[in-house]
């Protein structure tokens, strides 16, 4: 296929920019009605958009600041050093020195982070005046001790010409919000922030959650406590892994009615013939106050045969589970055997195997083994 006129005028078209790039088009050839395409690369011209000067001066300029800025620093690191090495070893003299231009560098880059924000960026701003300002004064000054004190003041417009660059770098970055943009802006950044915080704060109490489970009975006597103030029972304790059922708590009691007050009727009698007022009758008391229900009785091998628990404790709203009684019966005895330690945690549980008391026996021995590791880690 041969070229449109259109085209060729396109590429003898004076200013157009043009390279040469290798390209590879696919190329079908037929025989006997049997086509067979490959690959063929080729080099064709190719059009270059114009050239961004807009881009090209920003790179310059950034190119120019920062050379300027890393001489500043070298001037003021070297006049610093000098006035400081009367004092101090040379070498930390000449690093002190590259404190100053250092210091209202940083405040410069926080200006430009904050640029959307103007009472932050004005913080940045005005620290970065400040920085800049003593290192010209240690500057000047070093001058004045050396009895070159114009040298010493040109010396020291170094960090304010580098300064200046980069200010009107990026300047050409900053655009001034109108109320609502900033206020949107402002918004979206404290519901970002408010997020991040509440995810940090929660990540630190899991951590001290998990270092509390596995730190010993110290903690487990404390969560006790702090329960029983409360007027919980203690049964709230770390989730078990047992599989035993979770223990459920009697229901509370429904207060009784109050009594129904004038004549009632007999259902065998005759219905009345005309309704008779009923006679005044004092005011009904209010309903008195629900009665706890009473203990439950301590069941047979808990504790003295066929005695009955003369308060209420905390563990009476069911068996203990089966982490807490190992729990307990270590506190008693820690190196007391497998088999003891079964006995014991039946004795503690009431007597409740769950009924199957060969799994029961498993599961205390592999919840010992598991409160030994914790222990041993957290020592």
């Amino acid at each position: 296929m041969t070229e449109t006129p259109e085209t060729e005028q396109t590429w003898q078209q004076p200013g157009v920019r043009r390279k040469k790039v290798r390209v590879q088009r696919p190329e079908t050839t037929v025989i006997d009605g049997r086509p067979s395409t490959r690959m063929v690369t080729t080099e064709e011209w190719v059009a270059l958009p114009p050239r961004d000067w807009d881009e090209i001066i920003r790179r310059g300029a950034t190119g120019v600041a920062v050379v300027v800025t890393l001489l500043a620093a070298a001037g003021t690191t070297a006049s610093v050093g000098g006035l400081l090495g009367r004092m101090l070893h040379p070498g930390v003299a000449y690093a002190v020195g590259a404190v100053f231009t250092s210091s209202w560098l940083v405040c410069l880059g926080i200006e430009h982070i904050e640029r959307v924000d103007a009472t932050r960026a004005a913080r940045a701003r005005n620290a970065g005046w400040i920085m800049l300002l003593i290192g010209m004064g240690a500057v000047i000054t070093y001058g004045h001790e050396m009895d070159q004190l114009p040298a010493g003041v040109v010396g020291s417009c170094l960090d304010l010409a580098a300064k200046g660059l980069w200010w009107l770098i990026m300047g050409l970055d900053r655009v001034q919000l109108n109320a609502g943009v900033a206020h949107w802006v402002a918004e979206q950044e404290q519901h970002m922030a408010g997020r991040f915080l509440l995810g940090t704060r929660l990540a630190r109490l899991n951590r001290r959650a998990v270092q509390m489970n596995g730190s010993g009975p110290e903690f487990q006597a404390a969560e006790a406590i702090l329960a029983q103030a409360a007027g919980q029972p203690q049964q709230l304790q770390a989730a078990d892994t047992s599989g035993q059922a979770a223990p459920v708590s009697a229901p509370a009691s429904t207060p009784e009615r109050a009594p129904v007050s004038g004549p009632v009727p007999d259902p065998s009698g005759p219905a009345p013939s005309t309704p008779t007022p009923p006679p005044p009758t004092a005011p009904v008391p209010p309903p008195a106050a629900p009665v706890p229900p009473a203990p439950p009785v301590t069941p047979a091998g808990a504790g003295s045969s066929g005695s009955t628990s003369s308060a209420p404790s905390l563990r009476s709203v069911g068996p203990l589970s089966i982490a807490a009684a190992v729990r307990q019966a270590r506190t008693e005895d820690p190196k007391q055997s497998d088999a003891d330690m079964v006995a014991r945690v039946l004795e503690l549980r009431g007597g409740d195997d769950g009924g199957d008391r060969q799994k029961f026996t498993e599961t205390v021995t592999r919840t010992r083994r598991r409160q030994e590791s914790k222990e041993r880690k957290a020592s």
